[in-house]
């Protein structure tokens, strides 16, 4: 009898204590590194320019089952070239190609154990196209004639998202998902895309975690450090 008390007190103080948090944390902020590689069906002329670098920042937080999360980069590039006109005059073209995307979402979790999950989310945003570019002709170093001008384009976009995640040997962080992604312009179609993704945590907190993405039109490669709070 002693020992079913014992063991009925143990189960009363379990349920009342708290639930444990989850090894994977959806509590966080990162900042790091873009490369945002263009696809050949991509038509950006008339920049001929296949490889962008930048800033990638994000941020999520849980509530329950739910979670928000925000994501934003932005990535540039810029090229040169230089004709010569004659034995003493030169044409130099600088273009410039910068592209800025935002959007924000919502997801629900459901937790398989105590080191994995899935989750699906819904996402909507805006991605802006700014191109720039200049001309000059010169002769014997002197400028002659330059003009310069810039244009920008936008179109809002959405993102349909399921990811699995877990975590392995206690410091690897492991996530792979699919989904479909489409834009508001008149020609764009819906475009599957998939990722998988590793992090390595230093301890609670802190980790560095890397993620690669593929659409049709495109592919990113993340390298972010993450704080987890």
């Amino acid at each position: 009898m002693k020992q079913l008390s014992w063991v009925a007190g143990l189960a009363a103080v379990l349920a009342g204590a708290p639930a444990m948090a989850h090894s994977i944390n959806f509590d966080k902020v990162e900042v790091g590194y873009k490369r945002f590689k263009v696809s050949e069906d991509m038509d950006l002329e008339p920049f001929d320019m296949d490889t962008l670098t930048g800033v990638n920042l994000s941020l999520s937080k849980r509530f329950d089952n739910y979670y928000v999360e925000g994501n934003y980069y932005n990535v540039d590039d810029e090229q040169t070239s230089s004709t010569r006109l004659s034995d003493v005059a030169d044409i130099s073209v600088n273009l410039g190609l910068e592209i800025v995307q935002f959007t924000v979402g919502m997801g629900y979790i459901w937790e398989l154990d105590d080191t994995a999950l899935f989750d699906v989310s819904l996402h909507a945003g805006r991605v802006e196209l700014k191109g720039s570019g200049d001309y000059a002709i010169t002769q014997l170093g002197e400028t002659l004639h330059s003009e310069q001008g810039s244009d920008s384009d936008g179109e809002n976009i959405y993102r349909l998202r399921g990811q699995y995640q877990t975590r392995v040997m206690n410091d690897i962080e492991l996530r792979a998902g699919l989904g479909f992604e489409k834009s508001s312009g008149e020609d764009s179609d819906s475009n599957p895309l998939f990722f998988v993704g590793a992090g390595y945590h230093f301890n609670a907190m802190f980790s560095v975690n890397t993620e690669y993405r593929h659409v049709d039109d495109y592919k990113t490669l993340d390298v972010n450090f993450r704080y987890s709070f």
